[in-house]
């Protein structure tokens, strides 16, 4: 059907492919309890150069904090409005389920 919007994402070698906002969710949702960066590479499975671009971009729109402790590791954590974010991405991806798209 030409026009029509695929809202899910296509597979590809059998692997189902992760939207840009999935990655941003995974990483919000990892960094609640405040989280290393590498926590955050395992967890939500990303190269160092795919999670510095996802957290350059979480950071300067104000959804993702970081810290640095006293031996200069930076610890990442969801700000209230991260928290807001994946609120809502919550409720949207449960109306995605349940319409099967």
């Amino acid at each position: 059907m030409a026009g029509d919007v695929v809202l899910k994402s296509e597979k590809r070698s059998g692997f189902l492919q992760r939207s840009r906002i999935d990655i941003m969710a995974c990483i919000l949702e990892n960094s609640n309890d405040r989280s290393r960066k590498t926590r955050l590479i395992y967890r939500c499975n990303l190269s160092l150069s795919q999670f510095n671009v996802y957290k350059d971009c979480l950071v300067e729109t104000g959804l993702l904090e970081v810290a640095r402790r006293g031996d200069g590791v930076e610890i990442f954590g969801t700000t209230d409005k991260g928290k807001e974010f994946l609120s809502d991405y919550r409720k949207i991806k449960s109306v995605m389920d349940e319409m099967r798209l």
